[in-house]
């Protein structure tokens, strides 16, 4: 399998991996409490407050954790990707930071645009819908880049300094 497709799959393995996980937990969190802090949150804010915590941070923290420690997630080490500088060694806390940062800014900016100032879902039209379609563009930005330079570097690898290699 080329190496951009090897990461494209490795992604959206560790993306879909991770969010059964935090899903399955906010679900038994809903149960345990029965309800709380979920059916409490009504401004946008305080739920994106809640979204930042229970969802975002643990990805964020998964990311950059398994990059920098051990040069690859699970998606990376099914594939037999790893992540590393351009001498070939560990990427350091603020190369895993940058490439987490950049990596999942479309997913930040979603949940910004749909929840602040008022959940989607509470309001009959909102301000500019077309405000989602930033976060698509970027998304599609990012495949367009590794696709044309063969999986080689992305987006995120530019500003980090980094590479993702075969092993």
């Amino acid at each position: 399998m080329k190496l951009f497709l090897k990461r494209l799959v490795a992604y959206w393995f560790v993306i879909i991996f991770i969010a059964f996980i935090l899903i399955f937990l906010q679900l038994l969190m809903y149960k345990i409490t029965s309800g709380f802090p979920f059916d409490y949150l009504q401004r946008g804010i305080e739920i994106e407050i809640w979204v930042l915590l229970s969802m975002s941070l643990p990805v964020w923290t998964y990311f950059i954790t398994f990059e920098m420690c051990k040069q690859q997630t699970i998606g990376k080490r099914l594939l037999k990707l790893r992540v590393m500088n351009k001498d070939g060694s560990k990427i350091n806390f603020y190369q895993a930071l940058c490439r987490t940062f950049i990596r999942l800014l479309p997913w930040e900016l979603t949940h910004v645009i749909i929840l602040v100032p008022q959940p989607w879902w509470s309001i009959e039209m909102p301000k500019n819908p077309y405000l989602i379609l930033i976060p698509n563009i970027i998304l599609v930005l990012y495949i367009v880049v590794l696709f044309f330079n063969r999986g080689k570097i992305g987006i995120h690898d530019y500003f980090a300094h980094t590479r993702v290699k075969e092993i």
